[in-house]
């Protein structure tokens, strides 16, 4: 795959490393001619001194035949507008930009330029690190509007049948785990103390599943974290 990646900071330079390591073609565009020579000695890639967005050095980069483009640099303003540049003049139909302040969010999202947000992955990595009590989070989906995540139903919880649990809308038990078996559960399907549920929800709909499933008379911690 043929990538080109604007931006040598520590992100960019990483980025280049990890995907020259598996085998791809990686070019960088970083203004900071030190910077770029550096990128170029320590991730064999190829390191150009220049602005993302110049139309002549796009050209002359053959940027229409790059199958990714991924602007990683400190300025939002700049990722977004070259991650549009390419999309919109050269047809590169997959780039992703880094999202440095969660605030500018709403402008990638009207423009529909798919994002990586530090801010994100923290939280994604910090909720997976934490002893929480109430549920293990897999995954953010969707910009991180939608949550992948278990919950481990208490042994003393009172059998319920799915259907007549109180759940919030787009609200989706993906399986059931219970001791050496996997069940895709059904309305009809009878949750007991013991049972792991994967759901996918909405980011905010947590707190209600999590409250759905565990009783209220339930004495200590709701759910333990899998060790």
């Amino acid at each position: 795959m043929r990538v080109l990646v604007m931006g040598g900071g520590k992100v960019g330079s990483f980025l280049a490393r990890e995907l020259r390591a598996t085998g791809h073609a990686v070019i960088v565009i970083e203004r900071n001619r030190a910077h770029a020579e550096e990128v170029a000695e320590e991730t064999g890639a190829l390191a150009i001194e220049g602005d993302g967005t110049d139309l002549t050095l796009l050209e002359e980069l053959e940027i229409r035949s790059t199958d990714l483009f991924v602007a990683v640099t400190g300025i939002d303003e700049d990722n977004l507008v070259a991650c549009q540049l390419v999309r919109a003049a050269y047809g590169v139909h997959k780039v992703l930009a880094r999202l440095n302040d969660p605030r500018n969010r709403a402008t990638f999202d009207a423009l529909d330029i798919p994002v990586v947000s530090v801010t994100d992955l923290l939280a994604q990595v910090i909720s997976q690190e934490l002893e929480f009590a109430e549920l293990v989070r897999v995954a953010l989906l969707a910009r991180g509007e939608v949550s992948v995540y278990q919950i481990d139903i208490p042994e003393s919880n009172t059998s319920r049948v799915v259907s007549e649990l109180k759940l919030p809308d787009e609200t989706v038990f993906v399986a059931v785990e219970r001791g050496d078996d996997v069940f895709i559960p059904s309305g009809a399907f009878v949750l007991t103390g013991g049972d792991k549920v994967t759901v996918v929800s909405r980011l905010d709909g947590e707190d209600e599943v999590r409250a759905a499933l565990v009783d209220a008379s339930v004495d200590g911690p709701a759910f333990e974290r899998e060790p």
